[in-house]
């Protein structure tokens, strides 16, 4: 194999390195917010979770409440019943301790029912807290060695970027402007001809002149898709 075509490699493996690299630190910034967004909703959940707890909390005090209320209404009217004379007012008082009564046991009948649910959602919260700690520990592991792999590919990026510099200063300006303009496209520049004459970037067969040339280590490029060719010894 030719030099220039051994230090052609050699320099497009840094740079095939470098793009490698280059897309996968590209990637990264979505990778963390996927992850950050995901706490959140997480967040979300747990709090919405929280919530039916207390509302169910301040409904069961307010049911409550409204008992302590109507009980005292019908202390009130019990102790206003001793000072009532004529036969149709006290009449129309018991009736009223009876509608109270009534609206206390269906006020009993809505704490309990209250009361089951709180037990619900409480054990669903609980358990949604402990999945969430849980997981929120993992995701903020998993984002800081993503960001610790960020820092580690720039350094990689910077190392390669100084190195290939050693590669680029062996090779003819001609054949590294050639190079450079496919490497833009973000393929490898120089690729294999197999024994069959087949371009190892478009499938296609070379020319019989162009096979000539690439068999002699002449710099050549493939006849369908520009790329730079070589055989193996």
């Amino acid at each position: 194999m030719k030099k220039w075509i051994e230090n052609l490699l050699a320099l497009q493996d840094v740079d095939m390195q470098i793009i490698n690299l280059k897309m996968r630190l590209k990637m990264l910034p979505k990778e963390i917010k996927d992850i950050q967004n995901k706490i959140q909703r997480e967040e979300e959940i747990l709090h919405n979770a929280k919530g039916d707890f207390q509302h169910t909390e301040l409904a069961i005090k307010q049911t409550e409440s409204a008992i302590n209320q109507l009980n005292e209404k019908i202390s009130h009217l019990q102790q206003q019943s001793s000072m009532v004379k004529k036969n149709t007012e006290f009449k129309a008082m018991l009736s009223e301790i009876d509608q109270f009564k009534e609206k206390i046991s269906e006020k009993e009948t809505e704490e309990i029912l209250l009361l089951d649910q709180l037990e619900e959602h409480k054990n669903n919260f609980k358990a949604k807290e402990k999945q969430f700690e849980a997981d929120k520990s993992n995701l903020l592991d998993e984002v800081e060695e993503l960001k610790q792999m960020e820092v580690e590919i720039k350094e990689q990026i910077e190392n390669l970027q100084n190195s290939r510099k050693d590669f680029e200063c062996k090779i003819e300006s001609n054949v590294l402007g050639l190079y450079k303009r496919l490497l833009a496209k973000g393929t490898p520049p120089m690729v294999k001809v197999n024994a069959s004459g087949i371009c190892g970037s478009c499938h296609l067969k070379i020319t019989p002149q162009t096979w000539t040339e690439a068999k002699k280590g002449a710099v050549i490029s493939c006849d369908n898709c520009s790329h730079l060719i070589y055989l193996n010894d």
